[in-house]
């Protein structure tokens, strides 16, 4: 399978020459299986989430970057634009096919059209559980997807420079009586904050 991962972005099928960012933070494979990355007895349980990059308006635009608005019926988060993943499956073989899996089940994404370029490095979620970003593209346009209701009230696709590294805002904000601070993206749906915002900030593209 290892045939499938290409590590670096520059082109991918169906999107024109520059259209996908020429630099991001390097990438490991992501085929591997999960307990190359977390032991069997992990009290935590591992994510993944699904760094998808779509065909833009046109055929000669910037690539998108796709993201999801939670819905208001999630046990977390409610609202709050992300990127599509969850937890690990037992039949999940490793990050990548988590990440695919839940594109598929969130945003209707076809399995088949999806190319994964590599994984960024982990973050560590609130409950202390690591979070594997998988990079991916797609040759689709936005259209192309369908939110799964219970999850998600929105699909989001933003020109991917505005999720590049030089978009990035500092801020501190206050939660459960405790100062924080976060990166920040703002796009014409709503701000980015919180761990989607660090992936994308530690992601470095350019």
């Amino acid at each position: 399978m290892s045939e499938h991962f290409d590590l670096t972005l520059g082109s991918s099928p169906g999107f024109p020459l520059g259209a996908l960012p020429s630099k991001i933070s390097p990438l490991q494979t992501a085929d591997q299986p999960w307990l190359a990355h977390v032991r069997a007895d992990s009290a935590k349980a591992p994510s993944a989430v699904l760094a998808l990059f779509i065909r833009g308006q046109n055929q000669a635009s910037t690539a998108s970057f796709v993201l999801t608005r939670r819905s208001t019926t999630v046990r977390s988060h409610k609202g709050q634009i992300s990127l599509a993943g969850g937890r690990r499956d037992p039949g999940d073989s490793s990050p990548a096919a988590t990440a695919v899996r839940e594109g598929h089940e969130e945003l209707g994404l076809n399995p088949d059209l999806v190319k994964v370029h590599g994984m960024l490095a982990p973050v560590t979620g609130m409950d202390g559980a690591p979070i594997f970003p998988v990079v991916a593209s797609a040759n689709i346009e936005v259209h192309q997807l369908e939110p799964a209701a219970a999850e998600v009230s929105e699909i989001i696709a933003v020109p991917w420079p505005m999720v590049a590294a030089q978009a990035a805002k500092s801020f501190e904000f206050n939660l459960f009586g405790y100062w924080r601070s976060s990166w920040m993206f703002e796009t014409p749906r709503g701000n980015i904050w919180g761990l989607t915002a660090l992936i994308l900030h530690r992601a470095e593209l350019a």
